[in-house]
């Protein structure tokens, strides 16, 4: 069962229809892609889900802390799961995604180091940050009285070759999990990368493989299609009407990192041979505050996506004699869930007025497995206009220049 509604406005998509009718073979094109990915075979996969949770159990013992060191894919997938639990985590993790050393060196310091669980995350095991974050962490460790048993509690994700990272954990006695080789780290969330991170948290990690099971499931017996009409719908915008942004608009705390992770999965998958549409996130309701004026009276240029729930009799109660009694009594006696609402479906309502292309995909709860339904949406909508643009949604040529080019850098200073 989809968890989850799309709504079309102000784009003709009975024309997206016909079109698609009228090409027999496009489902059973696409289906046969999505039959052999890894990255989506990985969800009908029982031996490890019932690994991870034993090394979660593990790991978890006498620790309520854990951070996890990696960037981009080894890093977004976890962090957008762990997010929809509103902070409420069995156990408290934070991620480090970023080199900055003043940040870094002020939060390390205010754990009480040996009791931290770390996780580490490079596929590769060449990513320069995550190695610079572990070294500098092994520095610290090093130096307590119990350093080699610390470190022997490290546990690291990364795959099966000879790699700086593979070989520091070696040294160290590191738990090691393997990377799978054939899932590129911004397809990894269904993997160890994602759900190792989700089970320390407390998510139920079946779960969210069933939701993407169940979606997938649907495509494959041709009652589900959402993916093949608005990547043609995109791709059609983009060649009539010049859209090139795709704006993510969530209106839920709950779905910020997915956002996050959104943008890398479409940006690193799309854009590249000089073609692709930029994607943005904006939150709602705070970017009400600062890119609505934009949105709805600048350029014409965007394509959106509302991801919506009822927030409806939420929250907390505000006051209502202190509302009265300022004449705010709009508000007097209703909780900050009825505000939220209305100013996500006035937003909506706004934007239909003005003529803008956009969807809804309204929400019933956010939990494990609507987020496996949504990644696994966003997943094969990102390949499916990947494929239909000409282009490759698994490699990342450009970024490798940087990487080359960071290295000399560092060298040139030795």
């Amino acid at each position: 069962m989809i968890n989850f509604e799309v709504r079309y406005h102000n784009v003709d998509i009975q024309k997206i229809n016909e079109e698609l009718n009228k090409v027999e073979n496009t489902t059973t094109k696409f289906s046969q892609i999505f039959a052999n990915l890894p990255c989506l075979n990985i969800i009908n996969e029982l031996n490890d889900i019932n690994e991870i949770n034993i090394i979660s159990k593990q790991l978890s013992k006498n620790k309520n802390q854990f951070i996890v060191l990696g960037t981009g894919g080894s890093n977004l997938g976890a962090k957008a799961l762990v997010n929809i639990l509103h902070g409420s985590e069995s156990n408290k993790i934070k991620f480090y995604d970023n080199i900055d050393p003043i940040k870094f060196q002020n939060s390390i310091q205010q754990f009480d180091i040996e009791k931290l669980g770390i996780i580490i995350i490079s596929k590769s095991g060449n990513t320069p940050e995550t190695l610079c974050q572990f070294s500098a962490l092994i520095e610290i460790l090093q130096n307590k009285k119990n350093g080699k048993y610390l470190l022997e509690e490290c546990c690291v994700i990364t795959e099966n070759k000879e790699s700086p990272l593979k070989q520091i954990a070696n040294n160290y006695n590191c738990r090691i999990l393997y990377h799978h080789p054939d899932i590129g780290g911004r397809y990894s969330v269904f993997s160890n990368v994602g759900l190792l991170v989700a089970s320390i948290a407390g998510l139920d990690i079946t779960k969210i493989r069933d939701g993407a099971k169940d979606l997938i499931s649907q495509i494959k017996d041709g009652f589900f299609k959402e993916h093949l009409i608005s990547a043609h719908l995109i791709l059609s915008l983009q060649k009539l009407r010049k859209i090139n942004l795709n704006v993510l608009m969530t209106y839920s705390d709950a779905l910020f990192f997915f956002g996050k992770w959104y943008l890398q999965l479409w940006a690193e998958s799309v854009g590249k041979n000089s073609k692709g549409i930029t994607p943005i996130h904006s939150i709602g309701t705070t970017d009400q505050h600062s890119q609505l004026q934009l949105y709805l009276d600048g350029p014409r240029d965007k394509f959106f996506t509302f991801i919506t729930k009822n927030h409806s009799d939420l929250g907390l109660k505000m006051n209502s004699e202190i509302l009265k009694k300022f004449k705010v009594s709009y508000l007097a006696g209703k909780k900050m869930g009825d505000l939220m609402q209305a100013e996500q479906q006035s937003t909506i309502d706004i934007f239909i007025k003005n003529g803008l292309p956009m969807r809804e995909i309204f929400c019933k709860d956010i939990d494990e497995f609507l987020i496996g339904q949504l990644m696994a949406l966003s997943i094969i909508e990102t390949i499916t206009f990947c494929t239909l643009l000409g282009v490759n949604p698994f490699d990342q040529p450009a970024v490798e220049q940087g990487k080359q080019l960071t290295k000399k850098y560092l060298f040139n200073n030795i």
